[in-house]
């Protein structure tokens, strides 16, 4: 019989590099499903449950927790041990009172770095597709497979949009321009946090936006791609450290 789809199988050493879990304690690991993050970038919410939070110690124990409705991702409860869990989502545990958000470190790993109450009420969200929809509206596209429709004129590509959770309403821009305060999602210097200092295109045929950003007298630069919007004047989000 020929094989249809792929495989839904996954060795734990061919495991995305950005989760953070032994690779030779096991044989087999759970492999994201479908859903807002890629698979390259994201880790199931199972291994988030049991290796990265050290809530369970079993696949089984961290399943049943899952079943039972006690962790939130973005304000909603979610029960599928696949659902993919990658940048910025916030993660909820109501009854221990934790709240989480995913980064990641100086290494490029996934990092969930607790919060308080306050900022797990809000998510930011970069800003990567523009179109205009029936009725003159405009839908913006986020990073995280989310979009919003409405009056959004003064958004470009590149830019942050602060939304409220868990009914996902946009009610800060936060934009890609000199000043503003970002993090590195990528690249050499992922990681780290600084203060946009200018934008310029790189020589060559294949022309690309370098970003150069600067903090506590050091300076540093990325791709357009790898950048993300945090804040105006002070980032919106905790930092964890190094």
């Amino acid at each position: 019989m020929a094989k249809k789809g792929q495989s839904r199988h996954l060795k734990r050493f061919a495991l995305p590099a950005p989760i953070k879990i032994p690779r030779k304690s096991a044989v087999w690991a759970v492999k994201s499903g479908p859903g807002p993050h890629p698979a390259e970038g994201s880790a199931p919410l199972l291994i988030v449950v049991r290796d990265l939070l050290g809530l369970a110690r079993t696949a089984r124990e961290a399943k049943r927790i899952l079943k039972e409705g006690q962790v939130l991702v973005d304000g909603r409860v979610r029960k599928d041990p696949k659902f993919p869990v990658g940048l910025m989502d916030v993660v909820q545990i109501p009854a221990m009172g934790k709240n989480y958000r995913v980064l990641y470190d100086r290494r490029g790993q996934l990092k969930l770095n607790e919060i308080s109450d306050e900022e797990a009420s809000f998510k930011l969200c970069k800003v990567v597709g523009k179109s205009m929809v029936k009725g003159g509206k405009i839908q913006l596209a986020f990073h995280d497979g989310k979009t919003s429709i409405g009056d959004f004129e003064d958004f470009h590509l590149g830019d942050t949009a602060k939304v409220t959770l868990p009914d996902f309403r946009v009610s800060e821009r936060i934009g890609f321009e000199k000043g503003a305060k970002a993090i590195i999602i990528g690249g050499r210097n992922v990681g780290k946090v600084g203060e946009i200092e200018g934008i310029r295109c790189a020589g060559g045929r294949r022309a690309m936006e370098i970003v150069d950003l600067r903090e506590n007298g050091t300076h540093f630069q990325a791709s357009r791609g790898y950048v993300f919007a945090i804040g105006k004047k002070e980032p919106l989000i905790s930092i964890p450290g190094d």
